[in-house]
């Protein structure tokens, strides 16, 4: 079975077409077994190339299994395997991963999926 879109699809798409060149900093979480309270830790920052856009009222966050809506939504490689509370930088202002879903490159229900790509919403850092 052909898939109809592959991680290498979708990687030349970024690197060839759409992608920018931008700041990622990858955040780690820890949590106090005495308080409970969580601890944010940011990494050190790397340049990854992802497509960002700006969010409005006519995007349809249940289609992409939204939950939360965003100030932006990010489509970013496998390969670089962003997470949850990780920070983009974009156009000096930084935004917080919130809610991440790998995407197959094909829906079906019969064979193992491949993934080709995360699409994350992003929350501005105030």
């Amino acid at each position: 079975m052909n898939t109809i879109l592959s991680v290498t699809d979708f990687d030349q798409i970024l690197d060839d077409y759409a992608g920018r060149t931008l700041a990622y900093t990858p955040v780690t979480q820890s949590v106090s077994n005495i308080t409970g309270e969580e601890t944010l830790t940011d990494g050190t920052p790397k340049n990854i190339k992802c497509y960002v856009m700006k969010t409005g009222q006519n995007f349809n966050y249940k289609e992409f299994g939204f939950v939360e809506q965003g100030d932006m939504v990010g489509l970013f490689k496998i390969s670089d395997a962003v997470t949850k509370n990780s920070k983009i930088t974009v156009n000096s202002e930084t935004f917080r991963i919130k809610e991440k879903f790998d995407v197959p490159g094909v829906f079906t229900s019969t064979t193992t999926a491949t993934y080709v790509y995360s699409v994350c919403s992003l929350f501005l850092v105030s």
